[in-house]
């Protein structure tokens, strides 16, 4: 059950190996992504898929499991784009909330909330404010793997606009080639505007950002590379770090 060859996957084991697991390993990873339209040449699941492929390496390498992942997210504004299947963002806050009430309740006691898409993050970091107040004793943890070291952005190439575009295209074709087609890839503009705008204002392809052509899966391997490095090293700390003492928690 520990080997870090493998990532490690809760839906694969039955209750006595989790009661068995949990005794030891007191912290898990929730991949957070999204259904939701990626230009004319990615899947809707590609936040999911990429987020879920990170945290599996990462669980790999550390031991940490990984639950299934959340497929749905805020994806609204899309806008009108055929396919998107989007949840508003008090139901992703409640989701997140229930799920890890269940992963306390088999014993789990650190909990890295893994975002695979931008607009989640209103919801996903209201969801850990109910968790940090409602389980004191949890520690909870919000990052978007694509945003856990500045080295990913210089990769990506045009960090401001991540979608669908070179890095994100990249990564679809190391990690799911076959969903890819690059012969219905791209480039759009950059945009820089104050107001934030749905995506269908923006783009007729449903791309946000330029070079979606050049993407390569060197790229993308690269990219998903530097940031499992980074992760696993980011959740090896967080295995060994207590709860601060302080006031309320001197035990």
């Amino acid at each position: 059950m520990s080997n870090k060859n493998k990532a490690i996957l809760w839906e694969e084991f039955n209750w006595k190996d989790i009661e068995k697991l949990t005794t030891r390993m007191k912290m898990v990873i929730i991949p957070i992504g999204s259904c939701e339209q990626h230009g004319p040449h990615l899947p809707l699941g590609t936040d999911t898929i990429d987020c879920y492929e990170v945290a599996k390496r990462v669980s790999a390498k550390t031991g940490v499991p990984v639950i299934p992942p959340l497929t749905y997210g805020c994806s609204q504004s899309h806008g009108d784009f055929p396919g998107t299947l989007s949840i508003r963002p008090e139901t992703m806050i409640r989701m997140i909330r229930d799920i890890v009430e269940w992963l306390y309740r088999s014993g789990i006691r650190k909990v890295l909330l893994l975002n695979g898409h931008s607009w989640n993050s209103g919801p996903i970091y209201s969801a850990r404010e109910n968790i940090r107040y409602d389980f004191p004793d949890l520690q909870v943890r919000v990052l978007d793997w694509f945003a856990s070291t500045p080295q990913i952005a210089a990769q990506i190439g045009n960090a401001d606009v991540n979608h669908s575009n070179m890095g994100e295209t990249s990564c679809m074709l190391a990690v799911r080639p076959d969903l890819v087609n690059m012969a219905n890839a791209v480039d759009e503009e950059d945009y820089k505007t104050f107001f934030e705008y749905r995506t269908d204002e923006l783009s007729k392809s449903g791309i946000l950002g330029r070079e979606a052509t050049k993407a390569t899966s060197e790229i993308g391997e690269n990219i998903l590379g530097i940031a499992v490095d980074n992760l696993a090293s980011m959740v090896e700390a967080a295995l060994r770090e207590e709860i601060p003492r302080s006031r309320g928690n001197d035990k």
